[in-house]
């Protein structure tokens, strides 16, 4: 485990929490409201595609200084004239591939989570807090960056979707060990999704991954999807949460007799 996760652990352990003064948080969903399609690439011709494909979708956003980042968004690839849909994006996770991070620590959870270990907000650790709120929830603040990261790509993500009935849909896991649930609820996505929020509603949802506190040491991640079960915006692509399970220290114990004894053996018939 990196320093820096290191030290956040001990600062949440703490009871340190983040001083960070702005009302902004990392996670937003919002709609795409873009139609200049985007151009293809000139290694294939270059050229306007057909439309932007990610139009009126739901997406995921991550608020990244002045702007937002789509996270998983719907984008065509190959010549402009026979394009190919796809239905994520190459920046699809968090945290995101360009920030060369490592997966979020899942630390030991407590009330409804103890014996198990979970994502948490953790001090100094950038994408930690998986709360979600509605982009709106950022309108009218008074605050001029505030203002700016609402406002921004010329209004992109700012319409409304009041008539939205947003679920957040679990597409998939990389292994049986790891679950997803919410804050108060370790089942919340046990029938395959969660209702996030409505869109005439300043929601906020926070995802929990977890896994036993026995569960093999490594990477995990979760797929995801925003689906507006009103039927009024298209699904957004889909996006994973990637975590990191450390063994606990009785594992490691035992991993680290059983290399000793490898030693042993090895020294004896050398």
């Amino acid at each position: 485990m990196c320093l820096k996760v290191l030290s956040a652990a001990l600062l949440l352990a703490l009871g340190v929490g983040s001083t960070a003064s702005s009302a902004v948080l990392e996670y937003y969903v919002g709609i795409d409201s873009r139609t200049t399609p985007f151009t293809a690439p000139v290694g294939v011709g270059g050229g306007a595609y057909p439309d932007n494909p990610n139009f009126g979708r739901l997406t995921m956003l991550y608020a990244h200084g002045n702007h937002y980042h789509g996270l998983g968004t719907y984008n065509y690839s190959g010549p402009s004239a026979t394009p190919t849909l796809n239905s994520t994006n190459a920046n699809n996770r968090f945290p995101e591939i360009s920030s060369l991070q490592d997966p979020l620590p899942l630390t030991p959870g407590s009330g409804v989570y103890v014996g198990k270990n979970v994502t948490k907000a953790l001090p100094g650790v950038d994408f930690s807090n998986l709360e979600i709120q509605s982009v709106h929830s950022l309108a009218n603040s008074g605050v001029p960056e505030i203002e700016t990261l609402y406002r921004s790509s010329t209004n992109r993500w700012d319409g409304a979707f009041d008539t939205a009935h947003i679920h957040m849909e679990l597409v998939s896991v990389s292994s049986p060990w790891l679950n997803v649930g919410t804050p108060t609820d370790p089942l919340a996505f046990a029938g395959g999704d969660a209702h996030l929020g409505d869109g005439n509603e300043l929601f906020s949802f926070t995802p929990v991954l977890w896994v036993d506190g026995d569960a093999p040491g490594g990477d995990y991640w979760a797929e995801f999807r925003l689906v507006d079960e009103s039927g009024t915006f298209a699904d957004s692509g889909t996006f994973f949460i990637d975590v990191n399970q450390v063994p606990e220290p009785s594992t490691l114990a035992i991993v680290g007799m059983s290399l000793a004894g490898v030693l042993v053996l090895r020294k004896r018939f050398v």
